[in-house]
């Protein structure tokens, strides 16, 4: 048979069970203990009684019910509630009781491991066979004031639960609105979040208490502000790539048409258009790579290995000097400078810094490439000595599309993303890149990588 599956419950239905279970288990504790304690209080005196009783009958001999009034005043038992069986030599038992009649004893059960003895239609008494003489006395004290007590008590301590409990079902009722309340809040305010996922999300409402609620609200607003931001560079990026592209293709199709309509008439304007389109369809196919490489950046992992990074940056810059006018210089140590990374993706870090350092920079001013060793960290810095790089604008390079000093972009090739593909590859070689100025003039870009464990 397949099981039901409960409803999910709310913080008061929650709250009002388990207040109602511990109510109900601690009355039952209580009234336990209490029938447990006043059950053996009563055994106890009962014993007393029946020894004081007992050395009574020592001393006096019991033979009909005045004796027995007589011996029982000085046991201190209630005649009323308590009677006695003689068994007598010859085989008799003679009854003492308070109305001359004979006890039935037929169908009375025995409570286990006790004294305690139920004599049907007279209730529960307190047994003890007691030896005088030559006499054996069965000693039979009622129980009746001790239920009567466990009936009393056990009324009360029902009457006391359910009031308990109607009050603190009230009281549960008001705290877990109460504690609810805020949570409540947060999530109706998360729904409202959630509906417009492509709208900036404002803050959550972040209660003081409790605690809990306090810190789970500040995580979601850590949360939201993360993917604002993110909504916010997507948003960029988006807004920069049609700008980016919107120019070059407004420039072919413009060539297009002047071929179209001058060139029967002016065939010479034909080898210029197709120049301005050849050069800027060749951007577009650059920025379109630019962008893949950033989009599989995105999602790349990367396995690390040992690489010497010196050898490495070596092989770039005698590689990279042939195709630049500046003069490129290489400083590094005389050992291997090994590091955790990946051998493709550092090549085209270094080919990028020095391509920025290339466009940046004055044909007669060098580009220095220094690789350093130290005890937990390789470092790859690529230095100029171009226009620099203004402190408000150092916050902003590694942004997709930025271009530092926008009024001189159009002098400089590029799309904006180079730089911003650098950050994402040093990011996945578990590397860090930062950017300074090189004194008196230039900028310096720093790349730190994780030295390799020595095998």
């Amino acid at each position: 048979m397949k099981k039901v599956a409960q409803p999910p419950r709310s913080y008061a239905d929650i709250i009002r069970r388990s207040f109602t279970s511990l109510l109900l288990t601690i009355g039952l504790i209580i009234v336990l203990t209490v029938s447990v304690t006043l059950t053996i209080d009563q055994l106890v005196r009962a014993q007393e009684q029946a020894a004081r009783l007992s050395a009574n009958l020592q001393v006096t001999q019991v033979s009909n019910f005045q004796d027995w009034l007589t011996v029982n005043r000085g046991s201190g038992l209630n005649s009323h509630n308590t009677f006695i069986l003689i068994k007598n030599t010859n085989g008799s038992t003679t009854s003492l009781l308070p109305n001359g009649k004979n006890p039935t004893l037929a169908g009375s059960w025995q409570v286990p491991f006790t004294h305690l003895i139920y004599i049907k239609k007279m209730g529960l008494y307190f047994s003890e066979t007691l030896t005088a003489g030559n006499k054996t006395y069965l000693l039979y004290i009622g129980m009746h004031v001790l239920l009567g007590n466990l009936h009393v008590l056990i009324a009360v301590l029902i009457i006391a639960i359910g009031l308990s409990l109607l009050i603190g079902l009230l009281f549960v009722r008001r705290l877990a609105n109460r504690i609810s309340q805020p949570t409540i809040e947060l999530a109706h305010a998360a729904q409202q979040a959630a509906a417009n996922p492509e709208v900036t999300q404002p803050k959550l409402p972040q209660p003081t208490e409790p605690v809990e609620i306090n810190q789970l609200a500040k995580d979601f607003n850590q949360l939201l502000a993360a993917q604002n931001d993110r909504l916010r560079h997507e948003r960029q990026f988006i807004s920069d790539a049609s700008h980016e592209l919107r120019t070059p293709i407004a420039t072919i199709r413009g060539n297009i048409k002047l071929i179209e309509r001058h060139s029967a008439k002016h065939p010479e304007v034909i080898p210029e258009s197709l120049g301005f389109i050849d050069q800027e369809s060749l951007r577009m196919q650059h920025l379109i790579e630019n962008l893949l490489h950033l989009s599989r950046a995105d999602r790349a992992t990367v396995d690390l290995q040992a690489l010497d990074v010196a050898t490495l940056a070596q092989g770039v810059v005698n590689h990279y000097q042939p195709l630049v006018s500046q003069p490129l210089t290489f400083d590094g140590p005389d050992h291997p400078a090994m590091a955790l990374g990946d051998t493709d993706m550092l090549h085209q870090i270094l080919t990028a810094l020095l391509d920025n350092a290339h466009k940046y920079s004055p044909d007669d001013q060098g580009i220095t490439v220094t690789v350093a060793q130290a005890e937990n960290t390789v470092t790859l810095a690529v230095a100029d000595h171009g226009r620099g790089i203004s402190d408000a604008d150092r916050q902003h390079i590694f942004e997709r599309f930025y271009r530092v000093d926008a009024s001189r972009s159009n002098q400089v090739e590029g799309s904006g993303l180079g730089l911003s593909i650098v950050a994402q590859l040093v990011q996945l070689n578990q590397g860090q890149i930062a950017v300074t100025a090189n004194q008196p003039q230039g900028t310096v870009f720093t790349v730190t990588l994780q030295a390799a464990p020595q095998s």
